[in-house]
């Protein structure tokens, strides 16, 4: 790995890392060897969402695939491949962040699944923030995993950045408002990255619904009771 310094601004935050990767681990023949036929319920290539879960094409048009570490090792035979290559892409990811935390004396404790995305020519991704109504992240980490496309240039508007990766790039920063950027659409080729996304904690990635909440109470009570609820008459 090699620390090719700031993008823009210095004082940005933002921070190049170049050949990660070797360019012969392959990853994007072995993976699409491994779910690119795939129609399986977890392993295969899906259409992108966005905000809640909603199909919106003219806003974000790709493919996502996503693995965490929770799920290694995989019991399937048939997708072990695929945890393979999340086991090498996220050593380099992490190796990254690891090194961005140091530079500003913060420390990541969540690390969100790795979002291995695909565009296909004329697929995009509108300007947009990885932290917002719908999820939080302090630190975006977005890796290129290929080179032979055209198009697909990564923009942070309010940085004045317009960036074209090269396979083994790693681009990390922070993920507020700020920090907004799209994919442009590619004009040949297919590109793929991987995309993961850190935060301070869990704490602001748990169910906090109502139910969720009353189970766990409900949860604490029969442990305080040594297993055993009472009711108010017993």
């Amino acid at each position: 790995m090699d620390i090719a310094g700031y993008v823009g601004n210095q004082h940005s935050g933002i921070v190049l890392y170049k050949n990660v990767w070797d360019k012969d681990a392959n990853f994007i023949e072995r993976l699409e060897d491994c779910i690119g036929d795939s129609t399986h319920e977890y392993f295969s290539w899906k259409e992108s969402l966005v905000g809640d879960q909603e199909k919106m094409p003219e806003y974000r048009d790709c493919w996502d695939f996503k693995l965490r570490q929770s799920d290694i090792p995989i019991c399937d035979p048939a997708f072990e491949e695929a945890g393979e290559i999340y086991k090498e892409v996220i050593a380099g990811v992490r190796e990254c962040v690891n090194h961005y935390c140091n530079l500003y004396n913060i420390a990541m404790q969540y690390e969100e699944a790795t979002n291995f995305v695909k565009y296909d020519v004329g697929q995009h991704f509108n300007v947009h923030a990885d932290h917002g109504f719908s999820y939080s992240a302090t630190v975006s980490a977005i890796g290129y995993l290929n080179d032979g496309y055209e198009g697909g240039e990564y923009v942070l508007p309010y940085q004045d950045v317009k960036f074209t990766p090269e396979q083994g790039d790693i681009i990390v920063h922070p993920s507020t408002f700020v920090y907004a950027h799209q994919s442009l659409p590619v004009t040949k080729g297919t590109k793929y990255s991987a995309v993961t996304m850190y935060d301070y904690n869990d704490r602001n990635h748990q169910d906090h619904s109502p139910q969720q909440s009353n189970q766990a109470v409900a949860q604490q009570v029969v442990e305080q009771h040594g297993g055993q609820v009472q009711s108010a008459s017993s």
